[in-house]
C-alpha cells in the first residue's frame, strides 16, 4: 500500500471545503459561512495536528535539541485553545448552524478517503 501524503489531502480539504462553500452559497441549501467555518478548524486542527507530529518526531530523533518539545508543546496549546474558543461560541451562542458546520467538518475525512482510494486505485495499477 502507498504511503498517505498529508499535505495532498490538506489540498483536497481546501478544494472541497472552497467547493462545498459555493455551492452552500450558490443554492443556499446551508449556511456557507458556517460550512467555511467548519471547514477551516478541522484544518486548521489537521494543521496543528502535523506540526505537532512532526516536532515531537524531529524531538524523538534528536533528544538534545530541546527547542523542538517547544514547537510541539505551542500547537498543543494553540490546537486547545481553538477548541476552547468554539465551546465559547457555544456559550455566547454565535450565528453558527449546526448542520452547515458538521458538513464543513466532514470535509476533511472525505478528503482522507479520497486520498487513500486515489492511493489503494495506483498502487492496484502498480503505477506507484
Amino acid at each position: 500500500m502507498a504511503a498517505v501524503d498529508l499535505t495532498r489531502i490538506a489540498k483536497i480539504h481546501v478544494a472541497l471545503v472552497a467547493g462545498g462553500g459555493a455551492v452552500a452559497y450558490a443554492t443556499r441549501w446551508m449556511e456557507p459561512a458556517s460550512l467555511l467555518l467548519g471547514g477551516a478548524v478541522m484544518g486548521a486542527s489537521f494543521w496543528l495536528l502535523r506540526v505537532i507530529a512532526r516536532a515531537m518526531a524531529a524531538a524523538a530523533a534528536e533528544p538534545e535539541r530541546q527547542g523542538r518539545l517547544g514547537v510541539a508543546l505551542g500547537a498543543m496549546l494553540l490546537k486547545f485553545g481553538l477548541f476552547l474558543g468554539l465551546i465559547a461560541g457555544l456559550f455566547w451562542r454565535l450565528p453558527i448552524e449546526a448542520k452547515s458546520f458538521a458538513a464543513g467538518v466532514t470535509l476533511l475525512l472525505v478528503a482522507c478517503v479520497l486520498e487513500v482510494a486515489q492511493g489503494a486505485a495506483w498502487g492496484a495499477k502498480g503505477a506507484r
